[in-house]
């Protein structure tokens, strides 16, 4: 635990984030919001354990060009956290949360879009002359997210030694909620990863570098190369960005990858009941609420599954 709590919260607050970290949660984010309530309570001069409702409410009061999906994803920290006290025997008041409902809707990539995408990732032409191209590894790193599922910070992550082209599975160690989990990836993308790591082996890499992707001249890219690779991709495609926060986002690969695994079960008569939990299980989801969007979304991308998605969701409003 990096950071030091001063006020009369400190102790509860480390034993907040220690089960919190039991549970497999990272709860970085928690942590810092933890810390900030932390120095409310001592510049406060809270003399005693328990949150009081004025204490919450200044917790909890909007901040400076703070959005509204900001604040309630505090609000939920304060809440969990009061939660935790009133449960270890110090009575606390509750916040409630206030009225919010996202705007968001990731963009879905249609199969005709897909291909065409990858058909440009195709052309790509790997070049010496840039020692820092991301050309190098783009191709497959693309293949993979859709292939997967995974979060572009996790493929970025990935050692070779993670990469099981045998047996066609991947292991994820850093993953967003800090569980380790196996991948397994169909053949084909076996067959585009040997491919890669033949590549690979042929390059100067460095010595100390063992992640799966590294640039021509044997260097972990930087993280925001396949980000400006996407857009590039996209506008050679024909795809149109809709702007800054409105996508199609790098992340909405793995979204795409959701929805079109859903309608792929289901078009295979397995009943949404059945396919939703293991879709939640492969995403890494820490329960099915996160992994309920995908039914919704693919509801309305394909009315005639409406039908077997009702059996576990009616929440289309």
């Amino acid at each position: 635990m990096s950071k030091h709590f001063y006020s009369i919260y400190g102790p509860s607050i480390k034993d907040f984030l220690s089960m919190k970290r039991s549970l497999g949660f990272k709860y970085q984010a928690g942590e810092y919001e933890m810390s900030k309530l932390d120095d409310m309570a001592f510049q406060r001069e809270e003399s005693s354990i328990g949150m009081t409702k004025e204490f919450a409410d200044a917790v909890c009061h909007k901040q400076p060009n703070e959005s509204e999906k900001s604040r309630n994803n505090r609000i939920q920290i304060v809440r969990q956290f009061a939660f935790f006290l009133n449960d270890t025997g110090y009575p606390s008041y509750v916040p409630n949360l206030p009225p919010f409902k996202t705007s968001f809707t990731p963009y879905i990539f249609t199969k005709e879009q897909v291909l065409r995408f990858f058909s440009v990732c195709d052309q790509i032409k790997s070049t010496n002359r840039n020692p820092k191209s991301g050309m190098f590894f783009i191709p497959v790193l693309f293949r993979l997210l859709y292939a997967t599922g995974i979060r572009a910070g996790e493929a970025m992550s990935l050692y070779i030694t993670d990469v099981d082209v045998e047996n066609n599975h991947l292991k994820l160690r850093d993953s967003k909620n800090g569980k380790e989990r196996m991948i397994p990836f169909s053949a084909s993308m076996s067959l585009a990863l040997r491919e890669y790591l033949k590549y690979r082996s042929q390059r100067p890499v460095r010595t100390d570098v063992d992640h799966l992707f590294v640039d021509p001249a044997g260097r972990i890219p930087s993280t925001g190369l396949p980000y400006k690779w996407f857009r590039r991709i996209l506008f050679k495609c024909g795809i149109s960005h809709a702007g800054r926060g409105k996508g199609p986002r790098l992340h909405d690969l793995r979204h795409t990858f959701s929805v079109h695994s859903l309608v792929a079960m289901c078009e295979k008569g397995v009943d949404l009941y059945y396919s939703l939990p293991v879709l939640s299980t492969y995403l890494g989801h820490q329960s099915l609420t996160s992994t309920d969007k995908y039914v919704r979304l693919t509801a309305e991308m394909h009315p005639s599954l409406i039908k077997n998605v009702n059996n576990i969701s009616t929440h289309f409003s």
